[in-house]
């Protein structure tokens, strides 16, 4: 079979595996073929999140875990080709001079041992929003020299298989975004995070961010939601939602309390099961997971000064008698609450009057009764997930 025929060959393969994601191996595996190299990969860094996945050609199971989980988020090649625009084609020559890639820990510490010589042609399939994957082939051992022939089959294979990746990607979330609803997520006032069934994040909302962002109670390890606290419930709890529904496979989800150190309230999570009626398969080299959970964040204490600013705004109260009534609100009493906030039981007492007075409400538990109302009413949306 002639270059030219070969390479024809390859682009038929290229467009069948749009429908059929059990053939991008073969893909690759061609492409290797095509261009004489010894690996092809397909790579996907999603940078909101921390993760990278990859599909290869060749596979050693102990480098392509030690890629994963560091060498990728510390290989200098990956931030200087996220500048350059889809479907522009580079070498390693180009991204950086040979000997200086050769002094990185990457080259001696994975490249070396991954077997990959120096001569490398890469191009980004897609590079938007953070998140970026791409096509990358490297000769064998001692082959550290790219010929014409393999740049120009390159060059031709890059314009099909980007192509093919984003009519592919465009028919997997035309199919899966109607199940997440993501774009509602944005509107939630309370912490929501969707999770694929090994606590690979995929989206965070502006409240969870910032839960993530305090690194109090949840954090990100490895691109995976954890908690702080080192007990490993959450991700027991997340990966019960990747289990198929049906008799005697147990409870799906479940809610768990992380604590975050003295005089502070803990931090309640609750995983919710999330179901695709048609799932499908999911592709994480693309940057395409399927997500298990919702994981929802109840933070007493950000409740309770959303509360304040909520009574503020609807009944007038000032800064400290608002800050009075979210604490009244948890029912133990006055002295407690004044206890909580730091004031005598006589200042409590003043501000309690200020309180009725601007409430309508007569006596404690009437406010009590009028402020859990108050609660549920600015909480209704978070039941609509």
């Amino acid at each position: 079979m002639s270059k030219d025929d070969e390479l024809i060959a390859f682009i038929d393969f290229v467009y069948a595996a749009v429908l059929d994601g059990d053939l991008w191996p073969v893909v690759l595996a061609k492409l290797a073929d095509v261009t004489g190299t010894m690996q092809s990969i397909i790579a996907t860094m999603d940078r909101r999140t921390n993760n990278f996945d990859s599909i290869s050609r060749r596979t050693i199971e102990e480098l392509d875990a030690s890629y994963k989980n560091y060498w990728a988020f510390h290989n200098p090649l990956w931030a200087r080709s996220a500048a350059l625009p889809a479907g522009a084609v580079y070498s390693l020559d180009s991204l950086m001079p040979r000997r200086d890639f050769a002094k990185t820990p990457i080259f001696n510490e994975w490249w070396k041992p991954a077997d990959y010589s120096l001569a490398m042609l890469g191009a980004n399939l897609q590079n938007d929003d953070q998140l970026s994957s791409v096509l990358c082939v490297v000769n064998a051992p001692g082959k550290d020299a790219l010929t014409n022939e393999q740049t120009c089959l390159f060059e031709k294979a890059v314009r099909h298989i980007a192509r093919a990746v984003r009519i592919h990607r465009q028919l997997w979330t035309l199919e899966h975004d109607r199940v997440t609803a993501v774009e509602r997520f944005e509107g939630l006032r309370q912490g929501a995070i969707l999770v694929d069934a090994s606590a690979n994040v995929l989206y965070i909302n502006a409240p969870a961010r910032e839960a993530l962002d305090a690194g109090e109670g949840i954090a990100l390890q490895g691109g995976c939601l954890t908690t702080t606290d080192g007990a490993g419930t959450l991700r027991q709890l997340i990966a019960s939602c990747g289990r198929a529904i049906g008799p005697l496979r147990g409870p799906l989800g479940g809610e768990v309390e992380v604590p975050r150190g003295p005089h502070r309230a803990t931090l309640g999570l609750v995983v919710t099961p999330l179901r695709a009626k048609n799932p499908g398969a999911e592709i994480p080299w693309l940057g395409l997971r399927l997500p298990a959970a919702i994981v929802t964040i109840a933070d007493p204490e950000i409740q309770r000064r959303r509360l304040a600013k909520d009574l503020h705004e609807r009944f007038g109260l000032t800064a400290a008698e608002a800050g009075l009534a979210a604490e009244i609100v948890k029912g133990d009493g006055r002295k407690a609450a004044a206890k909580r906030r730091g004031i005598s039981v006589a200042t409590a007492r003043s501000h309690l009057s200020s309180i009725f007075e601007k409430t309508g409400t007569h006596r404690q538990a009437e406010l009590v009764h009028l402020l859990l109302e108050f609660t549920s009413g600015t909480n209704t949306e978070t039941s609509e997930i």
